[in-house]
């Protein structure tokens, strides 16, 4: 009969040797990002923010976007309402009026709640210019971004770029815990950018040409993900730009971050196995053969090994005591080369900005995080079998303050 053991360490190598192997071809086939001169590159541009009960960041969004250095003939804002019951409305309507004179600025009202998805949709229908912006209403970003973000269409092989995150946070644990795990998200991303595509644009900042744009399924729960594969589909890829920063307030309490990892988690996974047939599909690219693979096996295969070595980790611990030391030992060690790795990619990938992000600096609290979105990700999966997608999340207040928390720089 097959021991404890050897289910544990079973599951235990694979997860090793997959992570390992997957971080060691990014590593190797990454190239370092220079920040070269770019020219200012100025195409007519939709900035579209889509928003639902907004009322306490809208302001806030609003004067930053008034504050951007782009040519004026050249942008058009468009904000699409999902039928909010606050002052929202209100409040963009009165911008509207205020700068009428110097802005282009057109509010969609939609008359029912129908998601983020749906409002992209909405958005498509109306605009017509060559780039379309995406962006949130909880998130800032400097004057000149319009500018960097764009300027990466100068390659006619670009058909997206995303911005890079950097959160606002408090300077306590959670926060530091946040700052690691934002370093390590984003060291990532650009690697796999590098290789071929990111495995997602951010929809918080992220821009498309609008000719390769098609509107959204039905019941469609990431964005992100969903408008990266549309643009690779089509032979195009994507970029990250380290000098695109956005500035976003992340949940800070134990709980809160939790509830944002979770839904996240399962509209990254509800994508992936939605788009499953991007999978080692050659037509791709390396984002088929390697981004896509890596990112399904972190998302879906990784939490379902982790839980069953988890399992039998315990069960061992309880018929036989003795073995438990050596079992930890070896959990340890097999974990050392993929942190290394991640720490060569972490060194290779910086930015002024994310220099900023206070981390706590230890590995362990990362590898504890890491593990605990882990078993996040497990119960997103199990939700999304058991009862399907949700596209009308409900808010996770702590990220919509009315502080000057986030600053445009």
């Amino acid at each position: 009969m097959i021991g404890l053991d050897a289910f544990f360490y079973g599951a235990l190598m694979l997860l090793s040797v997959v992570y390992t192997l997957g971080l060691s071809a990014l590593l190797l086939g990454a190239k370092e990002y220079r920040a070269e001169p770019k020219g200012k590159l100025n195409p007519t541009v939709a900035l579209v923010i889509p928003t639902y009960n907004e009322a306490a960041v809208i302001p806030r969004k609003l004067e930053n976007i008034r504050q951007l250095d782009y040519p004026r003939d050249k942008l058009q804002i468009v904000i699409v309402d999902s039928a909010s019951s606050d002052d929202t409305i209100s409040l963009v309507k009165r911008f509207v009026v205020d700068n009428a004179r110097n802005l282009a600025c057109t509010l969609l009202e939609q008359p029912v709640r129908m998601g983020k998805s749906e409002a992209i949709n909405e958005a498509l229908r109306h605009v017509d210019a060559e780039i379309l912006i995406l962006t949130d209403a909880d998130v800032t970003f400097p004057s000149g971004s319009l500018y960097e973000i764009v300027a990466g269409f100068q390659d006619p092989r670009i058909g997206a770029v995303s911005g890079v995150e950097v959160p606002v946070g408090g300077d306590d644990m959670m926060g530091g815990v946040e700052g690691d795990y934002r370093r390590i998200y984003t060291a990532i991303r650009m690697a796999e950018a590098s290789i071929d595509t990111p495995f997602m644009c951010e929809s918080e900042f992220s821009a498309y040409r609008r000719e390769l744009l098609q509107p959204l399924r039905p019941g469609t729960m990431c964005d992100d993900i969903e408008l990266t594969v549309g643009v690779r589909s089509k032979g195009y890829r994507a970029e990250y730009d380290l000098g695109a920063s956005f500035f976003e307030a992340e949940a800070g309490t134990f709980k809160s971050k939790i509830r944002h990892k979770f839904r996240r988690g399962m509209a990254n996974q509800h994508a992936l196995l939605r788009n499953h047939n991007v999978l080692f599909n050659k037509a791709y690219g390396k984002y088929g053969t390697l981004v896509y693979p890596f990112e399904f096996f972190t998302h879906i295969i990784s939490p379902l090994l982790l839980v069953i070595a988890v399992s039998f980790l315990t069960a061992l611990a309880v018929t036989n005591p003795a073995a438990l030391p050596i079992a930890v030992l070896v959990s340890g060690l097999s974990a050392l080369p993929s942190l290394v790795i991640m720490q060569r990619l972490m060194d290779k990938y910086s930015s002024k900005d994310l220099e900023g992000v206070r981390g706590t600096g230890s590995w362990l609290l990362a590898a504890a995080a890491f593990l605990l979105f882990q078993f996040a990700l497990l119960a997103s999966l199990i939700r999304l079998i058991v009862k399907g997608p949700v596209v009308k999340w409900g808010q996770i207040s702590e990220t919509r303050t009315s502080t000057a928390s986030i600053t445009a720089k």
